[in-house]
């Protein structure tokens, strides 16, 4: 399920056109975001926005 919910993001992201560079989007196929959340944050994958990892940080949303 979150593949899938990956997978949506980064489609919904290229149709419309933040994502451009194909290389770009494949690596994001490639590389997931879960291993780099805390695993309660897991289900937030498909979400665009920055998620907490830990200590007052944070990832970057996958738009940025």
């Amino acid at each position: 399920m979150r593949d899938r919910d990956w997978e949506n993001l980064i489609q919904r992201l290229t149709s419309e056109g933040i994502l451009k560079s194909p290389l770009v989007i494949q690596a994001l196929r490639r590389v997931p975001r879960e291993p780099f959340v805390p695993e309660n944050m897991h289900s937030y994958m498909g979400v665009d926005s920055p998620l907490p990892i830990g200590y007052g940080q944070t990832i970057s949303a996958p738009h940025s």
